[in-house]
């Protein structure tokens, strides 16, 4: 995930800002109950990598950088947004691409001559890698299992990443859909099912199918429409994804374009979405109960 500046302008000042984040970045966890794996601070943008649990990952941003632009503000007595947008995240294939992710990550201050080293930057958790040992709201232990059977030998083989150059590029790796940084396998896993197969109906853009849910949900299509973060925007957008491309085959891109959302943040509630119908009896009711609606406009508006 990465969340830059408005007008790449610094979140962060001093030590200070950034201890602030840290801070916060740990009681969200605490509240959500996500999983990190490494963090950067640079100047004007912030790297995370975070696996969700229950609560969506957009969620989790918009209370953390909300907060912190508050906080921010106050201190530098300052208005206005602080953050460009919508922060920008892939799904990670974390058994094939999650060290080579973490290296991206702690290399970012050398990449901008920040540093000669990662380990020399303060606002990463490379020190902590290298430590075998961090603080209790950085999952380490996660990832040090995965690079040996004891913590020296994770250590070692982690010094050994940094310093290697053979290993996966992270930052060259295509993304599928644009969402996507894994294997074909792991991207057919992880996405939602394909729309290869639907019959397409004429006429049916993801603008018409918008403008069906939003009543569905007491809204209005220009609702859809807005920058707002309103949660019952949110739900009837990624319903209306959601249906889009499994009754009709329109491509998530398209409606996030149209609602003018991040083509990752949107697809990442469709997933969400798609969890929550298989586990959930009420959810996979509300979204069949949809579904046939918005069949029955096809038909009649055929």
């Amino acid at each position: 995930m990465i969340a830059r500046g408005n007008e790449r302008k610094a979140v962060f000042r001093d030590e200070r800002d950034r201890q602030e984040y840290l801070d916060r970045l740990d009681r969200y966890r605490s509240r959500f109950q996500f999983s990190l794996y490494a963090y950067c601070l640079m100047s004007n943008h912030i790297h995370l990598a975070i696996e969700e649990g229950e609560v969506r990952l957009s969620r989790i941003m918009h209370g953390l950088q909300f907060s912190y632009t508050q906080w921010f503000n106050r201190r530098h007595r300052r208005v206005g947004h602080l953050f460009q947008g919508r922060f920008k995240s892939y799904l990670v294939d974390r058994e094939e691409y999650l060290m080579a992710l973490l290296r991206y990550i702690h290399e970012n201050p050398v990449r901008a001559g920040m540093v000669t080293k990662s380990e020399l930057y303060a606002w990463s958790s490379d020190r902590y890698f290298r430590a075998g040992r961090g603080p209790s709201w950085l999952d380490l232990d996660s990832v040090l299992q995965m690079l040996g059977p004891n913590r020296p030998a994770a250590v070692a083989a982690y010094r050994r990443l940094m310093d290697s150059r053979s290993s996966s590029d992270y930052g060259s790796l295509a993304a599928v859909e644009r969402v996507v940084k894994g294997s074909d396998v792991f991207a057919r896993k992880v996405l939602p099912p394909s729309s290869r197969g639907v019959q397409p109906r004429i006429g049916w853009t993801a603008e018409r199918v918008g403008r069906c849910v939003a009543p569905l949900y007491a809204l209005s299509f220009e609702d859809l429409c807005r920058r707002g973060q309103r949660r019952s925007f949110s739900k009837a957008r990624i319903a209306a994804a959601y249906l889009g491309r499994a009754v009709f085959g329109i491509p998530v891109t398209e409606f996030a374009r149209l609602f003018h959302r991040e083509h990752s943040g949107l697809l990442h509630g469709v997933l969400s979405l798609e969890r929550r119908i298989t586990e959930s009896s009420e959810a996979r009711q509300e979204l069949t109960r949809l579904e046939r609606r918005i069949c029955e406009l096809a038909d009649l508006q055929a």
